[in-house]
């Protein structure tokens, strides 16, 4: 198998196989397709998109490629929430210590900033000393002790995502319905929560700029869900206009704090 003729494969618009797929990724993460190779795979897609089972099955090779979380430890239903993005977008950092507060256990995987939106990570990096390059036994006992706990991505955990998630920052790929929903799904899937909810923002500062953009990525990882037992809920928001009143990383967090406090926006 050539990375070669799978390039020019997907460059004429046939679907690969999960053997191909597979193959990528491996060979991606072990460092023998270089990033200029992976770049022109990643075009290809970007212009002639993937089917469903393409998608699931680059879902699935890039879960793989760490381990799959077993929190079968964690009593309760687990339930993991993700957003795909915008300007202004705090929602994790006040709903997550809710939902937890609620006695919901909430074990989630998170990535960095993509593009102009800010990354979960690296706004809770802006607080000193703030860690989440967790190992798995330090997240897995956080949900025991405080039924929530954020982890990066790492070569640990969905360390495909991690590579690929950087090198579509920097190669025009970022807007692609197939890699988004294989990005967001492996760590979803990769974390072991029992349940997915999803928040798909359309509009002038979110990817899908089309309400009919964010439905069709919407149907395709509630279906990647269902295909693996998850039960996965989308809610489709308006990213016409930043959420709440502070952009920019430890801005958010304070203003994330102030609502947790009920003191606003």
């Amino acid at each position: 198998m050539d990375i070669i003729d799978i390039i020019e494969k997907k460059k004429n618009n046939f679907t690969l196989n999960t053997a191909e797929i597979n193959f990528v990724i491996k060979e991606y993460l072990e460092g023998n397709i270089p990033d200029y190779q992976m770049s022109a795979l990643l075009m290809t897609i970007w212009f002639n998109g993937m089917n469903y089972q393409e998608i699931n099955d680059l879902t699935m090779a890039m879960a793989r490629s760490g381990d799959i979380l077993d929190l079968s430890s964690v009593p309760g239903i687990k339930v993991d929430k993700h957003s795909t993005g915008g300007v202004g977008d705090k929602t994790t950092l006040a709903l997550v210590p809710m939902v937890a507060a609620a006695g919901v256990p909430v074990p989630k995987i998170s990535g960095r900033a993509l593009g102009y939106t800010g990354g979960t990570i690296d706004k809770l990096e802006s607080i000193k000393n703030f860690q989440t390059n967790l190992s798995i036994e330090k997240f897995i006992e956080n949900i025991k002790n405080i039924k929530a706990s954020i982890i990066s991505a790492n070569v640990n955990i969905d360390p495909a995502d991690k590579k690929i998630y950087a090198l579509r920052d920097v190669t025009g790929t970022i807007d692609s319905i197939p890699l988004i929903a294989s990005s967001i799904m492996s760590k979803k899937i990769a974390g072991g929560a029992d349940a997915f909810v999803l928040n798909v923002t359309v509009g002038s500062g979110a990817f899908m700029k089309k309400i009919n953009e964010a439905i069709s990525l919407a149907k395709i990882m509630v279906n990647i869900g269902k295909n693996n037992n998850k039960k996965t809920y989308v809610i489709i928001s308006s990213m016409d206009q930043p959420l709440g009143y502070a952009v920019g990383n430890s801005l958010e967090i304070e203003e994330a704090i102030s609502l947790l406090r009920n003191q606003g926006p």
